[in-house]
């Protein structure tokens, strides 16, 4: 879904619950109250509203590191990557060449084809592929020179970092809020919602206009949070920028 479309979904969401509970406020909450004390009710909506600003302001912390670890992440994997392709070019066999070839398809590959598969979490099984074929590349190759040696022990390493840190980029890929939390966030956005409607002013339509700004606030607060719950999709999500750069200064260089 656009996030346009979650925006309009879930600022107008929360506007209809506000407005409805100051509605429904209106006409039953005199009758059921009786003679409560209303700075009882107050202090009472204070603190709920407190506490959900609480959760959510943490929620949208958190949220927060996980997309940046997220970024970083993805940028490592393609600094791991670069490096193969960069010293996998320097061993002097035909093996070695092989080896830079499949290290660029698998480049191709993740910004081309799993950046897609990562919006639903899941890794792309030719990507894996590309990854053994790198493993049975590495095999293949059996150095002749000092030099050659040298290139093949940081190939090695290199590629095991590359798995590495691909790996943690499927994590982040599946990591998210867990299912009671964002329950109790979705209940505490409700409650402080209807607790706007005890603020009364001697002017209803500042009334409204304070419920419809406090209201579309809490919209888009839940909106920035469920946009860094998914890392890899929407409109602000992590780019593949990083692979890209890694086959565009190939093509740069001449291949």
């Amino acid at each position: 879904m656009p996030t346009w479309t979650l925006a309009l979904v879930l600022v107008g969401g929360c506007i209809l619950v506000a407005l409805g509970a100051l509605f429904a406020g209106r006409r039953w909450v005199p009758s059921l109250v009786g003679k409560a004390d209303s700075r009882s009710l107050s202090s009472a909506f204070g603190i709920a509203t407190g506490l959900f600003s609480f959760v959510l302001a943490f929620t949208i912390g958190q949220l927060y590191g996980n997309f940046t670890r997220t970024s970083n992440d993805v940028r490592t994997e393609a600094t791991q990557l670069s490096q193969l392709v960069r010293v996998s070019g320097y061993i002097d066999t035909k093996e070695g060449a092989v080896m830079r070839t499949d290290a660029l398809a698998y480049a191709t590959q993740v910004k081309d084809v799993e950046w897609k598969s990562l919006r639903h979490g899941t890794a792309d099984p030719a990507a894996w592929a590309l990854i053994d074929k790198l493993y049975a590349d590495l095999r293949t190759i059996t150095p002749t020179t000092p030099s050659d040696s040298l290139f093949y022990g940081q190939a090695a390493a290199r590629l095991n970092d590359l798995v590495s840190a691909r790996r943690a980029r499927l994590d982040d890929a599946n990591v998210g809020l867990p299912t009671v939390f964002s329950v109790m966030l979705l209940l505490g956005a409700v409650l402080a919602l209807v607790t706007t409607a005890n603020f009364k002013p001697a002017d209803d339509k500042l009334q409204i206009a304070f419920i419809l700004a406090a209201s579309a606030f809490v919209g888009f607060a839940l909106l920035v949070a469920l946009v860094l719950d998914y890392p890899f999709s929407g409109t602000v999500a992590v780019s593949n920028a990083p692979f890209a750069e890694i086959t565009h200064a190939q093509l740069l260089a001449g291949g």
